[in-house]
């Protein structure tokens, strides 16, 4: 499609005005795509509420549709990218958000870490001087008091917040570990998601939402048992990459569900479809 000239995108935008013909002028508009974005903000009126609800429900859809499609694209690799995932979570909750200020952020932290650490120090060293930083000295830790809040999925909120849910704060050490050469990987336990840990001999799990308490098998087994989940070993293995990002989506999904958000629950379920079908970019 060949993209129409400023003066024409212009026209079109005047005409979501008329609101008989505003489904039609807004297929049109949702044809030329996110391009047509900074058009409508330009537009966009302070003294008619109506027009500008109008204008903005647009805008959503088109950065929706250019969303769907970053999912699309991750979703065909075999191994999808567990940041990007993580990252394209929070353009769906902050639409206008810079990622890469929080991948700056992750890399300075992990700098930090990796400056501190003796020479030679091998794994297990960084593992637990990394778990130190980010849970002692950093201070994130669970949200006991406010749970149910969808910031608490979001991996800008929890680095804003340095607080968050078991698996929005695992992610974020995941995302520390790798940048450091920690072999740490999800494990996605019912109820209670954790990070492991291991080796050579060396194999534990630990809990980000309990500041970074490290945990046995056997502990694993008791914390799952008081919850009322009978153990599989299953359970222990480390959790793909894919499984990550939609176990986030879908906590997500049900504290809309629980809020009333109908909407936003819907769209997030369809990004979760697009996850689980691995096809072939349309």
């Amino acid at each position: 499609m060949t993209r129409p000239s400023d003066q024409d995108i212009r026209a079109l935008i005047g005409l979501l005005e008329d609101e008989d013909s505003y489904d039609l002028v807004r297929d049109q508009i949702l044809r030329i795509g996110e391009a047509a974005i900074p058009y409508i903000e330009e537009r966009r009126p302070a003294a008619d509420p109506d027009l500008a609800a109008r204008m903005d429900a647009v805008c959503r859809e088109l950065r929706f549709d250019k969303l769907k499609h970053e999912f699309w694209r991750l979703s065909v690799s075999p191994e999808p990218d567990l940041e990007t995932g993580a990252l394209l979570l929070v353009k769906f909750g902050y639409p206008g958000v810079d990622t890469d200020v929080y991948k700056r952020w992750l890399d300075e932290v992990a700098a930090h870490v990796l400056r501190d650490l003796p020479p030679a120090a091998d794994e297990a060293i960084k593992f637990h001087r990394l778990n130190g930083h980010v849970f002692q000295a950093m201070g994130f830790t669970g949200n006991d008091l406010h749970y149910y809040d969808p910031e608490n999925s979001f991996i800008n909120k929890v680095i804003e917040k340095r607080r968050g849910i078991p698996v929005s704060l695992s992610v974020l050490y995941l995302l520390l570990a790798r940048r450091l050469g920690i072999p740490a990987h999800g494990v996605g336990t019912p109820g209670h998601f954790l990070v492991g840990f291991r080796a050579s001999d060396d194999r534990c799990y630990l809990d980000a939402y309990n500041k970074g308490r490290l945990l046995s098998a056997v502990d694993v087994q008791k914390m799952l048992a008081r919850a009322g989940y009978e153990f599989r070993p299953e359970y222990l293995h480390p959790a793909p990459a894919r499984d990550v990002i939609i176990r986030m989506m879908r906590n997500l999904i049900s504290i809309y569900q629980k809020m009333g958000a109908t909407e936003r629950g819907e769209q997030l379920s369809t990004l979760v479809e697009i996850m689980l079908s691995r096809r072939k970019e349309p």
